[in-house]
């Protein structure tokens, strides 16, 4: 591995609040961004803001370092074996997901971020905690930091760097994951002298906390400010690994302090001079923000059997799923009713819409019975004809004219014979 600054500029501009990104593209860039959200373990608490976190750190690699979107291997509440298909096993890096993104010649800058629980192991290293594992037995189930470190370097890249919002204390905001735990340290040293540049949300037995209102982890909240040129002390249009680490020492470390009562100083390990992020040509821009969190949504069709699609959403439609605010299309439709479409605002509070079918009637020309002793009915259509005779017809009586048209606004059914008395009593 050679260098240690991620250069390459990209040239893209999103609409996801204020400001936009305008740099060259940093075709060769390859970034593994990981949320971990939900865990199996009912044990082990949810980490409410992860996939938030991985949201903005993936908009962060595209918009402002210039990644290419499919270089970007984006997993959301990774299982064991999804970490070791993107980030190797040990001994073999070769065939994972990273080792086929990145350039085999060694042009790639390689970003990893990763949100989620962390937990110690029994040797005093540290894991990431999959989503399908157990908490008390890392070392069988979790995914080593030692062995990230290891593969990493092992690639032949231009840089790498590491994001850890995670702490590896065996403990969270809401609780302890393991029975008995020993506070960890996660060090970046990699084995074969390879040069990755690490920071982590946390240190030793701290805790990695949760910023509510933004709805991100503290740490990611913080660094992404930094990266967006809040850590630029020196007004050189760049942001360094020890900038953005003194600019977390600034916010970060003061947020947690006030808000929980408790210390939490993110740890920097490996080339401090590493450049992590860069203004355009026109300064720094405005970082974007995540729009307001969605919210369920609801649809209540009647008949209840009723098939409900949401038309121009690949989701599927799910009763109470959670939808950002906006407006979408429903279809609902049932055998025997009629399909109806209508388009449902939906805002940042939880939205229930009612959808009541109609029956599909008989069309125009139908026969039918209302029961086997009623006389047979046909329908008439809806529409316009001309009644009465003509002045020059000379059988015509004075009460058959003038002729005028006859509007039947709604079709209705009549017998096509005359009742008989059977039909009648």
């Amino acid at each position: 591995m050679s260098g240690s600054s991620l250069t390459g500029l990209a040239v893209l501009a999103f609409a996801l609040g204020a400001g936009s990104t305008s740099t060259v593209a940093n075709e060769l860039g390859v970034a593994v961004i990981v949320g971990n959200k939900a865990y199996t373990d009912e044990r082990v608490p949810e980490v409410s803001y992860a996939h938030n976190d991985a949201e903005v750190f993936k908009r962060f690699v595209t918009g402002k370092l210039g990644f290419d979107s499919d270089n970007v291997i984006d997993l959301r509440d990774a299982t064991k074996s999804q970490l070791e298909a993107a980030l190797g096993v040990k001994g073999m890096m070769e065939g994972s997901l990273l080792w086929r993104y990145i350039d085999p010649a060694g042009g790639s800058d390689v970003v990893v971020f990763y949100s989620g629980h962390g937990v110690p192991g029994k040797t005093g290293r540290g894991y990431l905690l999959p989503v399908d594992s157990n908490p008390d037995t890392a070392e069988l189930n979790g995914y080593p930091i030692d062995l990230l470190y290891e593969n990493l370097g092992n690639l032949p890249t231009r840089s790498t760097t590491v994001f850890l919002d995670a702490c590896f204390s065996g403990g969270s905001p809401r609780g302890m994951l393991i029975r008995s735990a020993s506070p960890v340290y996660v060090e970046a040293d990699v084995s074969g002298g390879a040069d990755i540049t690490v920071l982590t949300a946390a240190s030793g037995a701290q805790l990695a906390s949760w910023d509510e209102e933004a709805r991100h982890g503290l740490f990611t909240e913080h660094l992404l400010n930094g990266l967006y040129g809040a850590a630029d002390a020196d007004g050189d249009g760049q942001v360094t690994a020890r900038e953005a680490k003194l600019h977390l020492d600034r916010t970060m470390t003061r947020a947690a302090r006030r808000e929980f009562g408790r210390v939490q100083d993110a740890g920097l390990h490996g080339d401090e001079s590493a450049v992590l992020s860069f203004s355009s040509l026109d300064g720094w821009s405005s970082r974007p923000l995540l729009g307001p969190p969605p919210a369920a949504f609801t649809v209540l069709a009647e008949p209840a059997a009723a098939r409900v699609r949401l038309l121009d959403h690949v989701e599927p439609y799910r009763a109470g799923m959670l939808l950002p605010p906006g407006s979408y299309r429903v279809e609902a439709s049932a055998e025997g009713y009629v399909t109806a479409t209508e388009s449902v605002p939906h805002g940042a509070s939880p939205t229930v819409h009612a959808m009541a079918l109609h029956k599909v009637g008989p069309k125009a020309g139908d026969r039918f019975r209302d029961c086997p002793e009623c006389p047979e009915m046909v329908v008439v259509p809806a529409g316009l004809y001309r009644m009465g005779s003509p002045s020059y017809e000379q059988e015509r009586h004075e009460d058959e004219g003038p002729v005028h048209e006859v509007t039947i606004a709604v079709s209705f059914a009549i017998g096509r014979h005359e009742v008989t008395v059977a039909e009648f009593g």
